[in-house]
């Protein structure tokens, strides 16, 4: 199954404990692990001894008997050296937490005066983690990767030093991000994990520019979705319609 069961209460808790010293407050400048990164990091593994483990030259983030756990809250682009180390000896499993809901609080810089919070038109999904997959394509078929998306309720606080905008908005710094809410946890791990997700019938031809429209991606996106889904497996290239190239899902899967 690529939906795996979820500790509900058990994120809850540490989300409560993460945000009432998280808010304690805010030391602008000062270096200190971000919570979300710390909060997932103790979800996946109480265990602190299991924590922050030298492996191979490399820090994992996790390392317990089931393998490596690494969170990646930023993107996969800076993973090829550790993946290169690890995949070839231990499971590894890269958790990419993704918004659903957004609740975004703007920070003043110079008083650290926290404005309410709003929440956000965007509403993030578990195929989200699909585009960032590009950094990685040559690892997603390793027997030993799996790519964990976690579905969450996110509080983001953003400072108010954007340049390109007299509201200092456009430009801003993501400052720190709290979770406070699980929806929902998916594993990639073969084709079948990505086409489950895919708006389309196992004998539909499409278009890149109708996946577009059905998953609501733009631009990269759409060529890095495209790019992943052909490496793993999930589509194949099946002619043209004009200058479009059509595609459907493949029928071995």
């Amino acid at each position: 199954m690529a939906y795996i069961d979820i500790r509900r209460p058990a994120l809850l808790q540490l989300a409560y404990e993460a945000s009432t010293s998280a808010h304690s407050r805010f030391n602008i400048g000062t270096y200190k692990e971000k919570t979300l990164h710390r909060v997932l990091k103790n979800y996946f593994e109480p265990d602190a001894s299991c924590q922050e483990v030298s492996v191979e030259g490399f820090v994992a983030d996790i390392c317990n008997a089931n393998g490596i756990i690494e969170i990646q809250t930023s993107g996969f682009a800076s993973l090829q050296e550790k993946l290169e180390a690890f995949l070839p000896l231990y499971p590894v499993t890269l958790v990419f937490p993704i918004a659903k809901t957004k609740w975004i609080s703007w920070i003043e810089p110079e008083s650290a005066e926290i404005g309410k919070k709003n929440r956000s038109p965007k509403a993030g999904k578990i195929f989200d983690v699909v585009p960032e997959m590009v950094f990685i394509r040559k690892y997603l078929t390793h027997e030993n990767l799996t790519v964990r998306a976690v579905l969450l309720e996110i509080e983001e606080y953003r400072m108010l030093d954007g340049r390109r905008s007299r509201s200092r908005k456009r430009g801003s710094t993501r400052y720190e991000r709290i979770p406070v809410d699980l929806f929902e946890i998916y594993d990639f791990r073969s084709a079948e994990d990505f086409t489950a997700l895919l708006p389309f019938e196992a004998d539909e031809v499409f278009t890149s520019k109708q996946l577009c429209a059905e998953m609501k991606y733009k631009g990269r996106a759409v060529s890095a979705v495209i790019r992943v889904l052909m490496d793993v497996g999930a589509i194949e290239r099946v002619g043209k319609e004009g200058n479009a190239y059509l595609y459907r899902i493949c029928a071995e899967l």
